[in-house]
C-alpha cells in the first residue's frame, strides 16, 4: 500500500459528505417540482427540469416586485403540506397562495401578460389557476403582446389569427 492510499480515501470520504450535503439541500422549489414530477408526471425529469427553471423565473420576477418572500413562504408551505393524492397533487396553502397572488396582482397590472389574464379570465373554458402563475419574462410578455394584437378574441381566436399570432410569436425572444 502507498504512503498516498490514506489521503485518497479521506479524499474520498470528504468528497462523498460533500455530494450527500449538497443532494439533501435542494429548495423547497426544487422538492415542490419533483414531489408533482412523481406524483402527477410519473417522475418525467423533463417536466421536473422544466417546473424548476419557471420556479426560478417566477422568483426571479417576483424579487423585482419585492414578492419575494411571498413567493418563498408559498413553497415553503407546499414543500411541507404536499400530498399525492392518487396522480394528484395537493397543498394546504390557500393562504400563502392569496398572499403571494395579491402581491403580484398590485405589481403586475402594467405587463401586458396581466392583460391577457385578465381577458382570458372572461373565458368560459379558462381552467382555475392552481398555483402560482407563470413568470411574466420578456419572452412571455412578448407573446401575450401577440396574442392580444393577433386575435379580435383571445378566448377563440380563428385559424388566420392563430397563423397570424404564431407569426408574431416566431420573432419574441426565446424563453428563459
Amino acid at each position: 500500500m502507498s504512503r498516498f492510499a490514506p489521503a485518497r480515501v479521506a479524499v474520498a470520504v470528504a468528497l462523498g459528505v460533500v455530494l450527500l450535503l449538497a443532494a439533501s439541500c435542494a429548495s423547497h422549489t426544487d422538492n415542490v417540482c419533483e414531489d408533482i414530477g412523481d406524483c402527477a408526471q410519473g417522475g418525467d425529469a423533463t417536466f421536473v427540469a422544466a417546473c424548476k427553471a419557471e420556479a426560478k423565473a417566477l422568483r426571479a420576477e417576483l424579487v423585482t416586485y419585492g414578492c419575494d418572500s411571498e413567493f418563498d413562504e408559498y413553497y415553503a408551505c407546499a414543500d411541507t403540506t404536499f400530498q399525492c393524492q392518487g396522480a394528484t397533487p395537493a397543498f394546504s396553502c390557500s393562504a400563502g397562495l392569496m398572499a403571494l397572488d395579491a402581491c403580484l396582482q398590485m405589481n403586475q397590472t402594467s405587463t401586458t401578460c396581466a392583460a391577457l389574464a385578465a381577458k382570458q379570465a372572461t373565458c368560459t373554458t379558462a381552467p382555475a389557476p392552481s398555483g402560482p402563475p407563470a413568470a411574466c419574462t420578456l419572452a412571455r410578455d412578448c407573446e401575450a403582446q401577440c396574442v392580444l394584437g393577433g386575435a379580435a378574441d383571445v378566448c377563440a381566436p380563428d385559424a388566420d389569427e392563430l397563423d397570424t399570432i404564431r407569426a408574431c410569436m416566431s420573432a419574441c425572444p426565446p424563453p428563459g
